[in-house]
Parts: structure tokens; C-alpha cells; sequence
């Protein structure tokens, strides 16, 4: 029986889940000791056709099921595990030799149930292998291998829990089917079980999904759309989502047609790099974000 088993989710990304499969392959794990399991959304790519003719030398299941969002993507893969710790991780993370090896370790040596957060490298290009320099944490603060991480850094593209453990404090929230915060809600009631939360530094993968400055603010909206029922669950946490009274009257202020944001978005597409456009960023980034929380948009 394998000793973990790999969950992850995918709609429509089947160029980049062939290569993440693949780095399953070269796991320092002997093959006999984990499972990766895929959850398929009803992909209308070439994505069922992959499945169905994917032989590995790991142990391999996939199921194709309605599109009810990451989450439910997620609690199923866990449900179909025969193992007794989870993985889970994303349709487009690469994953390092050691990364199975180095979340099994932590598991089998941890006092208590826990979980485990690896360092997962965002990358500027798609060149592979990619060079360091092109290469930049997730997590950017340089915490120490094994230090104590707050629920905010549960983030499902590269995370380990023991199976009972779920089911004792998840699954997530299906309520979430847009882009992000169904792993934080779920980290945040861990945290208020006192469940220890911990970092591995040598637990790598590599996060094979390179967006522009315009998908990265347009992502934002989502993001503040699903932050919006985070709030709902759980209004102690208000400022901590942004809704701090500054920056909702600020926001309140501006027009989506109005002068200030036709100024940023003029000062976004210089092609240079320059404060000025990093500004734009960030600000273009934040109002995307309030619009999302407050639904100001449809």
C-alpha cells in the first residue's frame, strides 16, 4: 500500500499535467510507495485522452466528474486515497526528486498530526530547466526548515496532512469555485484546532504557470470575489482581507471609468521597468481585489 498519496485538481491543463505527471516519475521514493491520483473537472481539451493512456510506474488513478470548482476537485481525490497522508498540489507544479521523500519524512517523524508546507518556486519564463536566477519563493520570507507558519501560508500547491486529519477538520468548503482561498479557509480552522502548521524547506516544486501584469490584476478580482465569502464565514478576520475603513474609502472614491484608473492603466502599459509601473501594479492589483470583496462588478 502506498504510504502517500498525491491529490490534485485540473481543468483544461493538460500541456502542463503531462510534465507534472512525468516529475512524479523521478521521485526518490521507490514507485511502490505513492500514489498520484488525478481529479478531472470534465476537461474539453485533450486531457481524458492523457488519462486513459497514462501507464506510470507509480500507482495511478484519475476520475473525470463534473466541474463544481478546485475545492470539490480536491475533497474527492482525497476520498478515492488508499494511503494514510495526503499531498496535495497543483496541476501545474513540477515537482522536485525529493519532494515526496522530503513531506514522507516529515510526516513519519512529527509528534502529533500536522501539517507541512513546502517551498514552491514561482518562475519568470517557461525555459526548463529553469535557472536560478529566474526563479523567486512563494513563501519570500527565509524562514528556517521546520519553523512554525501562520494558517496563511496553507497553500495547496504544495502541502501534506495525515488523511484523518482531514476528515476530522475538512473537507474544504465547496462553496469556493472561483480562483483562491478555499485551502486558507480550510488552514484557517486548522489553526483554530491548534493543528501546528511547519515549513520544509527542501520540499521543492516549481510553479509551471507564468502570468502578465494584466492576468495577474484581472486574477485579483476573483481573488476578491472568493474572499468575500471567506468573510462571510469568518468576519472576525475583516482587516486581515483588506476592508480596513482607509482603504474602502478610498476606494469608494474612485470611478472604474474614471480618470485615476485610465491614468495607472497608461502608466501600466510603459514597457519599461519603473516605479511609476510598479506602482500601477500594485494599485491597479488592490482596486481589482476591493472590486472582487465589495462586488462593485458583476
Amino acid at each position: 500500500m502506498p504510504k502517500i498519496s498525491v491529490v490534485l485538481g485540473t481543468l483544461n491543463q493538460c500541456d502542463k499535467l503531462e510534465k507534472v505527471l512525468v516529475s512524479f516519475e523521478t521521485q526518490s521514493l521507490s514507485p511502490d510507495d505513492y500514489e498520484v491520483i488525478v481529479v478531472d473537472s470534465t476537461s474539453s481539451d485533450s486531457t481524458e485522452n492523457f488519462l486513459k493512456n497514462y501507464h506510470p510506474t507509480y500507482h495511478f488513478q484519475y476520475r473525470i466528474q463534473e466541474n463544481k470548482g478546485k475545492a470539490a476537485a480536491r475533497n474527492r481525490g482525497v476520498e478515492m486515497a488508499t494511503s494514510r497522508l495526503i499531498m496535495i498540489t497543483d496541476a501545474d507544479m513540477i515537482a522536485h526528486p525529493n519532494l515526496l521523500k522530503t513531506h514522507l519524512d516529515a510526516q513519519e517523524h512529527a509528534k502529533e498530526p500536522s501539517s507541512f508546507e513546502g517551498l514552491t518556486y514561482n518562475m519568470e519564463n517557461y525555459d526548463w530547466p529553469p535557472k536560478p536566477e529566474t526563479l523567486s519563493p512563494y513563501i519570500q520570507k527565509n524562514y528556517d526548515d521546520h519553523a512554525k507558519l501562520g494558517w496563511y501560508y496553507f497553500l495547496t500547491g504544495n502541502i501534506s496532512f495525515p488523511k484523518s486529519l482531514f476528515e476530522k477538520m475538512g473537507p474544504f468548503d465547496e462553496a469556493f469555485k472561483g480562483y483562491g482561498w478555499e485551502d486558507l479557509e480550510l488552514g484557517y480552522r486548522f489553526f483554530k484546532a491548534k493543528i501546528t502548521h511547519s515549513y520544509l524547506k527542501n520540499a521543492i516544486n516549481y510553479h509551471y504557470h507564468v502570468l502578465d501584469k494584466n492576468e495577474e490584476i484581472t486574477r485579483n478580482y476573483h481573488k476578491g470575489k472568493s474572499a468575500r465569502l471567506f468573510l462571510k464565514k469568518h468576519p472576525e478576520l475583516k482587516w486581515f482581507l483588506g476592508l480596513n475603513p482607509l482603504s474602502v474609502f478610498v476606494f469608494k472614491q474612485i470611478s472604474d471609468e474614471g480618470t485615476i484608473i485610465t491614468f495607472f492603466t497608461k502608466w501600466l502599459k510603459n514597457p519599461e521597468a519603473s516605479i511609476r509601473k510598479k506602482f500601477a501594479i500594485w494599485f491597479l492589483g488592490e482596486y481589482s481585489y476591493l472590486s472582487g470583496i465589495l462586488s462593485i462588478k458583476n
